[in-house]
């Protein structure tokens, strides 16, 4: 447990259909009026205030020599954890990165912001070499000894945490390998920092020809534009679905090496902490069962068949013969929402949370409304959505790219459950347990979207309505479990193949990637020839073993969410009380708060059966409209 590493982890942490009256809406107590853009001056006024306080953190880094050859006694270890984790040097360290990362992200080219991003880097290693001393000094202390000390007092709370102290099968590093460690981390996450700057910013977009004959920039958002409107033609919608897959043909190979890069780092991590692969590092990070991710797949494989059933009903409903990747963002349903405002998207998914209750929604409000949320789309800002805590001192920090379509809307409910859980776990928790793990914080973001879904699909007008946001829960729910376990599999292949001494070359990833498109999609949906280099443009590849943990969660929101909207006494009571636990202990015991056993078969069995039930709901539903 040093410093280095608690930075790094920083960095990276970031249904029974309920149709009864719900509590009363809180959408009146958003103002209409809301913030869309991140106000970084509230962390530092400018650049050289920010300087001044690296200089501050750099200047008490030294402090850590004086606890050498002290780390012996209750009370002299005990002041090291304040001094390294849990006062001003911390507090610092995370405004610090707060500031230089929520810049980097809203331009990534930005010298200012990689400048600052690069000091950090320079600050982590320099930390991880002055306190490769301690946990050797900890660990040399005898078992006897250290289960006295850690059972004083002074460290009340304190177990979890320091678990690994008392571990008789701890494998620590000496100091001498901490010393290795804290060099070669220098340079960790460069390739997703690579891969940002070439995927968002430097590579171009295609070009298309649009119907009138104008040639138009295949933006991402001309292509869901393309893809989701009724006004263009099947004929073109496969025009852009395939000129969208040829902007990282070209540089599949560059993307190759970037992703053999940084499953380099995270295996040279792995070895120098004792651990046979990547895998097994990553799932011990979060304190997780390897046993989870082997339940998974098999879940997953199991399930494909439902899964296919819902590909192959999707097709049918709309005639098709032939069914394509772009197909699946056309409905069934006729229904159509039209592009939502931001300020009615966060009114209705308001109205839909308010089954969590008062003190949910009060604190959603506050986040929402904060100037922390960054919501449109501009030239530099990364893509996709994000919610950020990296200080204990601020709210979270949110980030979208709104468009207004319906994946959008549902985007705020998933990025505001990270952020209400974040601000739960830290208004309820020392500071020790104030950040989830990546492993919980999906579950809350997932059940949000499941409450969303219903909520709408109970409150349609009619059943072309109550198909359309159907379709939105099954591409949901599929999009996070089976196309995430089709992910976790294609990293756990590339992983292997690094292990195992060789390089990652882009053909063969694309043969990989085509065998488990079949694996997953059969002949449900046709591929094109470019599809098979889909792999190169997915960031959460660089987040090591990352994927999985939205397909566990899922799973475990189904049944929370199910719970609530059945009104089962004491859901809600239960929910909330895992949201406000934070990381105090196992997933496994956080978990069982909110009735889930992740170690239990039949909690994904469960999650199919769900997910069946939802298929089948959708099979009488599009069966009803073509007799129509």
């Amino acid at each position: 447990m040093n410093t280095g590493k608690r930075i790094l982890a920083a960095i990276l942490a970031g249904a029974v259909l309920f149709s009864g009256a719900m509590p009363a809406a809180a959408a009146d107590s958003v103002p209409e009026d809301l913030q869309t853009e991140w106000d970084l001056t509230k962390i530092y006024a400018d650049e050289q205030e920010w300087q001044e306080d690296y200089g501050k953190v750099m200047d008490m880094l030294s402090q850590y020599d004086s606890y050498r050859g002290t780390l012996n006694t209750a009370e002299n270890i005990y002041d090291y954890f304040q001094f390294g984790y849990l006062t001003e040097l911390t507090s610092l360290q995370s405004k610090l990165m707060m500031y230089a990362n929520l810049g980097y992200y809203l331009d990534p080219t930005d010298p200012i912001f990689t400048s600052m991003l690069a000091q950090l880097d320079a600050m982590n290693v320099t930390e991880m070499q002055l306190s490769a001393f301690a946990d050797p000094e900890i660990y040399g202390l005898s078992l006897e000894e250290r289960k006295e000390i850690f059972s004083d007092p002074l460290f009340e709370g304190y177990d979890y945490w320091l678990r690994s102290y008392t571990d008789p099968d701890a494998e620590p590093l000496g100091e001498e390998a901490s010393q290795v460690a804290a060099v070669m981390s220098m340079g960790y996450g460069y390739p997703e920092m690579v891969f940002e700057v070439l995927n968002s910013v430097e590579l171009p977009d295609p070009v298309i020809t649009m119907p009138d004959g104008s040639e138009e920039t295949l933006t991402d958002e001309l292509y869901y534009e393309i893809i989701y409107s009724p006004d263009y033609d099947e004929e073109f919608k496969a025009e852009a679905n395939q000129i969208i897959l040829t902007r990282v043909k070209g540089f599949a190979n560059t993307f190759a090496t970037l992703l053999e890069a940084n499953a380099s780092q995270a295996y040279a991590n792995a070895l120098l902490n004792n651990y046979e692969t990547t895998r097994e590092s990553a799932m011990d990070m979060y304190d997780v069962d390897p046993a989870v991710y082997d339940m998974l797949v098999e879940a997953a494989h199991d399930g494909a068949p439902d899964y296919h059933r819902y590909l192959n009903t999707h097709a049918r409903g709309l005639g098709l013969e032939e069914q394509f990747p772009y197909h699946m963002g056309t409905y069934v349903s006729d229904f159509d929402p039209g592009l939502v405002s931001y300020e009615d998207a966060v009114a209705e998914v308001v109205d839909a949370l308010s089954i969590l209750g008062e003190e949910y929604i009060d604190t959603f409000t506050e986040i929402i409304t904060s100037g922390q949320v960054d919501v449109y789309p501009t030239d530099t800002k990364t893509t996709g959505a994000f919610e950020t805590m990296i200080s204990n001192d601020y709210l979270p920090w949110v980030l979208f790219n709104y468009t207004g379509y319906p994946d959008d809307v549902s985007t705020i409910a998933h990025e505001m459950g990270h952020a209400v859980y974040d601000t739960f776990s830290t208004r309820s928790q020392p500071a020790l347990y104030s950040s989830p793990t990546v492993f919980t914080q999906e579950i809350a973001s997932t059940t949000n979207e499941i409450l969303y879904y219903t909520y709408k699909m109970n409150n349609a007008a009619d059943e072309d309505e109550r198909l359309f946001y159907l379709e939105n829960l099954l591409s949901m729910f599929s999009g996070t479990f089976f196309i995430q376990m089709w992910y976790a599999e294609f990293e756990d292949y590339l992983y292997q193949i690094v292990e195992s001494g060789y390089s990652l070359d882009a053909e063969d990833l694309g043969d990989k990637w085509m065998e488990l498109t079949e694996l997953y999609r059969s002949d449900a949906i046709r591929s094109y020839p470019d599809s098979r280099y889909q792999w190169a443009d997915i960031p959460h590849f660089y987040y090591v073993y990352y994927v999985y943990q939205y397909a566990s969660a899922v799973c475990y929101a189904a049944s929370i969410a199910e719970r609530i909207l059945s009104q089962e006494e004491g859901a809600v009571d239960d929910y909330l009380t895992f949201l406000k636990l934070g990381g105090s202990a196992s997933p496994e015991d956080l978990l069982s708060t909110a009735g889930i056993d992740p170690m239990d078969e039949t909690t994904y069995q469960e999650a199919l059966d769900y997910f069946g039930g939802l298929v089948d709901t959708y099979e009488e539903l599009v069966d009803a409209k073509l007799a129509e």
